[in-house]
């Protein structure tokens, strides 16, 4: 039994996935006294090789790395080089020009004259994809 962070590291799948599965009865979970003997969920992990509804709309979803910095999806798109999870499970996204966000609105159709110029120069640098496949 694992806590539904660990389940969502180990699964490789976000923590909404988890619960929905936990909801859709594809994933066993109990409540159980935390340490500060607030009740938390505790997940069964599932056996090698387990797939659900949720692992295989994630499994297929295509990724762009490029995205907008707010959700007005206005100004210019940056490429997000990294995306970590804080101790309090936000999504820290570390874009390529480290400009500032706290989500990753994705951008999947664009131009080159809307790219951050930083990210643009940055990408070049390092070999990476400009765009995706079938823009």
């Amino acid at each position: 039994m694992v806590t539904i962070r660990e389940a969502s590291l180990r699964l490789r799948l976000p923590q909404s996935s988890i619960r929905q599965c936990i909801r859709d009865g594809e994933l066993k979970a109990v409540r159980m006294p935390g340490l500060d003997t607030r009740p938390i969920w505790m997940v069964e992990l599932p056996e090698d090789g387990w797939t659900s509804a949720a692992t295989q709309l994630e499994m297929g979803r295509e990724f762009s790395p490029w995205c907008w910095a707010d959700s007005s999806k206005t100004g210019t798109i940056h490429y997000v080089e990294r995306i970590s999870v804080s101790a309090y499970e936000e999504i820290m996204p570390h874009l390529l020009c480290e400009t500032e966000c706290t989500n990753v609105w994705p951008a999947n159709q664009f131009s080159v004259e809307q790219i951050c110029p930083e990210c643009l120069v940055g990408v070049e640098a390092k070999g990476l994809p400009l765009k995706l496949d079938g823009q």
